[in-house]
């Protein structure tokens, strides 16, 4: 964690402790309207304030904007961008109740300074709220994910690139990254990015998250984009459109012919309406929209199939969007072009665990994906379906399986398979120098107390859930004597929790969760009880390097209790170090794991490639 991103949970943690504030998401909206008045004035905000006041209530975010703005000569050059931010603002209510808590927040503020780092801090602080808060994940999409669909859409500086959905920036934000990245002399130009939100909220955030990333908001609005009617159209749409059944169903269909009671399939057809020719699209959507026999889904489906030439759709492991929602999910590909495929391209990216908090999606899964999109090619992963096929069914499912086997040698390419085995040893290479680099920076550990671990933590049980009870896709992670059994509806814990296996050949393993799941009568929680002295994180990897599987009992049902372990001394440096400490550890285990399924995929690939000169030198 570096210094800005410590400033900034230290702001959410005063922000925290007033009475108006309910959760984390309520936290980063305060902090967020504040930093927002602080991007744009060049002194002190809490001379903008009256000092005199008892209470805070009185404030509004729009009437400090207004004192701000008559007093030019303390802001920053934003002319385009007054009736924006006194818009933003106007939507955010004070939340603030202690004017103590108010003034050492803005004391605290003065210590931030908006650069590069601050951009990737409040992204970080992004994800927190996700973790933390579920129902502010309808704002936001995983950041690998958005990355591998703007890196396969080919982007350039002149295209307008627009998201009917925007959330939290991500999309515009990546796809600038990726223009600027192959455009170098371009850094100058504004990206032609447009976006609309119907959430004050996510206009606030995602705001504020563009202006970070020196993106100009001045296509940015707050408002429905589904009752947009104007003739604008764009060259690229990408989005993670909302999804599930609409309220207020009259709202949006009294003036067309078609009738949608759904949002997925209200915004499919937004995009397909808004695509100008030649345009590109990527959207997420929910899986149900591939196959729902409902006459709204199938009279999109053959729109799209017949107008558009889809060419691409990449199935995603269930989980990808928790802790907000388990729904399985996929990502369209299309464009509004009469040069149509023959053929849809349909991978399915598979996850060796199941996904959840503690196992997210990573940029490394998708390497087959990007290396075989532009190829089309055939995997073990990744099919090719003829759309005629498609057309001709009733319904135009787009529900695709992968074939059982697919033994295509006439199709294997030697010297591509050599090309990717040399590129994947390049990145192996980066992957070990970047460790050895993480070894290097071995922290001194300097402990300042010990405990013993019964006076920190508190300990819960888990609760029976009958096996047939436990489901493979759902909304709560389940954990039993090894981790992560499967899924269920219910959650018998929340926020942190360390679970320890308590029975089976592996108990005494050691996981960390910050989101809602159900513990089994095979594992255990331990609840830090002294938070201010305890970072979680940090005691989850003592507990792991401990081996506790060496205390367990019984050798038909080898077990593991509280009793065993609570008078366990616990070394503990500041809790400042334990953050940083947790930190280089996660950066090691991550690196490791990437190391390895680079060593998995290069030993696969040589054992494809063996295989093959042997089967077609053989028959």
């Amino acid at each position: 964690m570096n210094n800005t991103e410590m400033k900034l949970n230290e702001l959410i943690n005063i922000i925290r402790k007033d009475t108006g504030i309910n959760n984390t998401m309520d936290a980063i909206e305060q902090l967020s309207a504040i930093l927002l008045l602080k991007y744009f004035y060049k002194d002190a905000l809490i001379d903008s304030f009256n000092d005199e006041r008892e209470q805070v209530s009185f404030y509004k975010f729009k009437d400090v904007w207004e004192v701000l703005v008559k007093n030019e000569d303390n802001l920053h050059s934003i002319s385009e961008n007054c009736n924006k931010i006194e818009l933003i603002l106007k939507n955010i209510p004070f939340r603030i109740r202690s004017s103590k808590i108010f003034k050492i927040l803005l004391v605290n503020m003065e210590t931030i300074n908006f650069d590069n780092k601050l951009a990737e801090a409040y992204d970080k602080l992004l994800e927190k709220m996700i973790n933390e808060s579920i129902s502010s994940g309808a704002f936001y999409s995983p950041k690998e994910l958005t990355n591998v669909i703007v890196n396969v859409m080919n982007l350039s500086i002149n295209q307008s690139i627009y998201d009917p959905a925007l959330g939290t920036g991500r999309f515009l934000i990546e796809s600038q990254k990726n223009i600027f990245k192959s455009n170098v002399d371009d850094k100058q130009k504004l990206m032609k990015g447009y976006g609309q939100d119907i959430s004050p909220f996510a206009y606030l955030v995602g705001s504020l998250n563009l202006l970070l990333n020196g993106i100009n908001i001045k296509n940015i609005s707050l408002g429905d984009s589904l009752l947009d009617n104007n003739n604008l159209q764009y060259d690229i749409i990408l989005s993670a459109i909302p999804f599930g059944k609409i309220s207020d169903i009259d709202k949006y269909n009294y003036s067309h012919n078609n009738y949608f009671s759904n949002y997925e399939t209200k915004f499919l057809e937004l995009a397909m309406k808004k695509l100008a020719k030649g345009g590109k699209c990527g959207l997420i959507v929910p899986e149900g929209l591939l196959f729902n026999s409902t006459k709204e889904y199938v009279s999109l489906r053959e729109e799209l199939l017949r107008r558009f030439n889809l060419h691409s759709i990449l199935s995603l492991p269930s989980g990808i969007l928790l802790p907000y929602s388990g729904i399985k999910v996929s990502v369209l590909f299309f464009e509004n072009s009469n040069n149509i495929e023959e053929d849809i391209w349909f991978y399915e990216l598979n996850s060796d665990k199941p996904l959840n908090k503690s196992n997210k999606i990573k940029e490394e899964d998708f390497i087959e994906f990007i290396e075989l999109f532009s190829k089309r090619a055939e995997s073990k992963n990744s099919c090719l379906v003829a759309k005629r096929d498609i057309l001709n069914k009733k319904d135009f499912s787009l529900n695709i399986k992968l074939p059982k086997e697919i033994t295509k040698i006439d199709n294997f390419k030697i010297t591509d398979e050599i090309q990717f085995l040399k590129k994947e040893k390049d990145k192996f290479n980066k992957l070990i120098s970047e460790f050895s680099t993480l070894v290097e920076e071995n922290k001194k550990v300097n402990f300042k107390t010990t405990f013993i671990l019964d006076n920190i933590v508190t300990v819960k049980s888990g609760r029976v859930l009958k096996k047939d009870e436990i489901k493979e896709k759902g909304i709560y992670p389940v954990y039993g004597g090894n981790g992560i059994r499967g899924y269920y509806n219910k959650y018998t814990h929340e926020g942190e929790n360390i679970v320890i296996g308590r029975v089976g050949a592996y108990c005494g393993n050691v996981h960390f969760t910050k989101e809602p799941v159900w513990l089994t009568n095979n594992s255990f929680s331990l609840k830090i009880s002294l938070p201010e002295k305890v970072y979680a994180p940090y005691l989850t990897h003592v507990l792991r390097s401990m081996n506790l599987n060496k205390l367990a009992r019984g050798s038909a049902q080898p077990a593991i209790s509280y009793e065993k372990i609570k008078d366990i001394e616990i070394n503990l440096p500041s809790y400042e170090q334990q953050i940083e400490l947790s930190e280089w550890f996660e950066k090691i285990e991550s690196q490791k794991e990437s190391l390895i399924k680079s060593i998995e995929l290069q030993n696969k690939k040589l054992n494809d490639i063996s295989m093959n000169l042997i089967v077609s030198n053989c028959r």
